[in-house]
Order: structure tokens, then C-alpha cells, then sequence
């Protein structure tokens, strides 16, 4: 059993990944909700730059507190190789933890390109990552790298690029608002019959299993 101070950050990261993610959840809900679109614009840019702050307080404490008292190592990607012999199974906190382990490999793996064109662009590598729409989780890497290099004023540069993407991101779902208004009965018939082909599919192949069970 871990302790609860080990697991509620991962709890509360896993929020930002979930419930509260600004491009998926924040974004759609304040839209719908709200109709002038400066008013969105300016709600967007506090609840979804709030979000790249907390992502960072997240992973500085991932990489100043929960790995050395996790291994007490140096080496990030001898850590992983590791301890992925270590978490089998055991529980959902241990799968949660696994995969913040696994997301933080990859992003700071030295070899990796996303890590040599962050710390060769500097601040324009975070504006970038702040504004593509591209690339899913290129903000989150971004807060990542922030994190663990301690470069502090590179959040500046990555809050500003997620303003241009907020801006882009918000013109995405007024697109996706229009076309569900339009053909909303459509998307139900689509949905529907998707439903239905899937049922049918598993139906299938459960009375395979069971024919072929029965057959001598």
C-alpha cells in the first residue's frame, strides 16, 4: 500500500488528464456556456495557463521528491528500465504512477528528438510547444522540460505560445459546434450503427467460441 502523500499528486495530475483537460473538457464547456467569444477567450487563458502551472508544480515535485525517495538513482532511463519489472498488476495507483513514470521517460530520454529540439530552441522550442496543434501533449512536455531543468522563465514563453493555441484550439470547436448543429441527426444514425456493429461483432464471436467448444 502506498502512502497517500505518494499518491495524491498522481491522483490530482490524472484530473488535469481527464476532468479538467483545457483543450477536451474547459475548453467545450466554457464555450458552450458562455457566448461572447472575448469573454471565452478570456476565461480560457486563465483556466488553461493555471493548468500548465499546476503541471509544472507537478512534475518538479515528480523529479525532486518522488524519484529519489522511488530509487535513489541518477540515470532516469536505467530507473524506468527497472522498475517496469517491478509494476506488474498490482492496483490501479500502481498503474497511474507507471505511466506519469513512462510519460517522463520519454520526454526527457536524451536521445529522444523532442528532447534535443526543446533544449536547442530554448524559448522559441516552448513557444512552440505552447501553441502547436499538432502534436498531442506537446504542452505537457513542455512543462516537463521546464520542470526538470529548472527553467523557469521557459513556462513565460510556453504560456504565451498556449495563448495562440487557445485561440486556434477555440476556432476548432466552433467548427465541431456548427457541424454537430447541422447534422446532429446524422452523427446519432452514425453512432448508432456503430454501436449496434459492434455488439453484433462480440456476439459473433462469442457463439464462434461456444460453437467451437461444443464441436467434438
Amino acid at each position: 500500500m502506498k502512502k497517500w502523500s505518494d499518491t495524491w499528486p498522481f491522483l490530482g495530475a490524472l484530473a488535469l488528464l481527464t476532468i479538467a483537460n483545457g483543450d477536451w473538457v474547459l475548453m467545450p464547456f466554457v464555450m458552450y456556456h458562455v457566448k461572447l467569444f472575448w469573454v471565452q477567450f478570456a476565461i480560457l487563458v486563465v483556466l488553461l495557463n493555471v493548468e500548465l502551472f499546476a503541471w509544472y508544480k507537478f512534475w518538479r515535485w515528480f523529479f525532486l521528491t518522488f524519484l529519489p525517495e522511488r530509487k535513489k538513482i541518477r540515470d532516469t532511463i536505467d530507473f524506468t528500465k527497472e522498475v517496469a519489472g517491478e509494476l506488474k498488476a498490482q492496483g490501479t495507483a500502481d498503474k497511474i504512477i507507471r505511466f506519469f513514470e513512462t510519460t517522463f521517460e520519454w520526454v526527457v530520454h536524451p536521445n529522444r528528438w523532442l528532447f534535443r529540439t526543446i533544449k536547442a530552441g530554448g524559448h522559441a522550442g516552448m513557444f512552440f510547444l505552447g501553441w502547436e496543434p499538432f502534436m498531442s501533449g506537446g504542452r505537457l512536455a513542455g512543462t516537463i522540460v521546464c520542470a526538470t531543468a529548472n527553467f523557469k522563465t521557459g513556462l513565460y514563453s510556453l504560456v504565451a505560445g498556449n495563448c495562440v493555441h487557445i485561440l486556434i484550439a477555440m476556432g476548432s470547436w466552433n467548427v465541431v459546434f456548427y457541424l454537430w448543429e447541422k447534422y446532429r441527426d446524422f452523427f446519432f444514425i452514425l453512432l448508432a450503427i456503430s454501436v449496434l456493429y459492434f455488439v453484433l461483432g462480440k456476439t459473433r464471436g462469442r457463439l464462434k467460441i461456444l460453437t467451437a467448444k461444443k464441436t467434438p
